[in-house]
């Protein structure tokens, strides 16, 4: 007897923070609507834990056994509910992916990965939008896609970098949106690259918030890695 085909389901690992997962969701469901009947979205589970310790803080004590632990135990959680592939809404965690069980790699799109490969898909100067420890650890610049892509990336120095980490922080909290995209532009403006990749999900936040309110301003100086996959879901094999 054929048995029938198993459902594909998104799962997110959400929580890190809680906003930027949630808008996540929303994201995925703007961009695979047209056309389609209700019953043939996507199916997502969305598991957001906002206990999780501060990534940052944890990876650059050098305390990751905690983290490690966590993340697998939810990954794990995830892959008991079916998910197809799952997506860690943290780009700073993903410098734990390596150490991940083997199974639970396999199911993981990567967000360096994808972004790594949107770059030399089209390549310009970009700058990363990332956490201190993203940048600190040397997260993009260990990936094996970095040799053939660092001609085009730039990140920002000391001063610029404790800006953009407090930025974050806000965004968490839902503060100062408008005031950090004007500061973005102006980042954009003194490295003099011709885009910023999303290196933190939070950014996502941001770039919402301006498709939403200022329809004219031009976000598609953003790579974002969630608007990509929210694009190209059958990329994946999720439609």
């Amino acid at each position: 007897m054929i048995q029938p085909e198993q459902p594909k389901i998104l799962g997110i690992l959400g929580g890190m923070g809680p906003l930027a997962s949630a808008e996540f969701v929303k994201t995925i469901y703007e961009y695979n609507l047209s056309g389609n009947r209700e019953q043939n979205f996507p199916k997502i589970l969305l598991y957001s834990d906002p206990s999780f310790p501060d990534r940052t803080e944890v990876l650059l004590q050098g305390d990751e056994k905690t983290l490690l632990d966590l993340l697998v135990k939810s990954l794990s959680h995830l892959c008991e509910l079916k998910a197809t592939k799952i997506i860690i809404c943290c780009i700073t965690a993903h410098y734990l992916l390596p150490k991940f069980p083997l199974a639970l790699r396999e199911k993981i799109i990567c967000l360096v990965n994808l972004t790594l490969e949107s770059v030399l898909e089209a390549p310009k100067k970009y700058l990363v939008i990332c956490t201190k420890a993203t940048n600190k650890l040397q997260l993009f610049q260990s990936h094996p896609l970095w040799q053939v892509a660092q001609n085009y990336i730039l990140f920002p120095q000391e001063e610029e970098q404790i800006f953009i980490h407090q930025m974050i922080y806000d965004l968490k909290l839902n503060l100062n949106r408008q005031q950090d995209w004007e500061k973005l532009k102006h980042l954009q403006f003194i490295y003099q690259v011709d885009g910023l990749i999303v290196g933190c999900t939070e950014i996502h936040l941001l770039i919402k918030y301006w498709q939403r309110h200022s329809p004219e301003s031009n976000s598609n100086i953003f790579l974002d890695p969630l608007i990509i996959i929210a694009q190209k879901l059958n990329k994946f094999g999720l439609t």
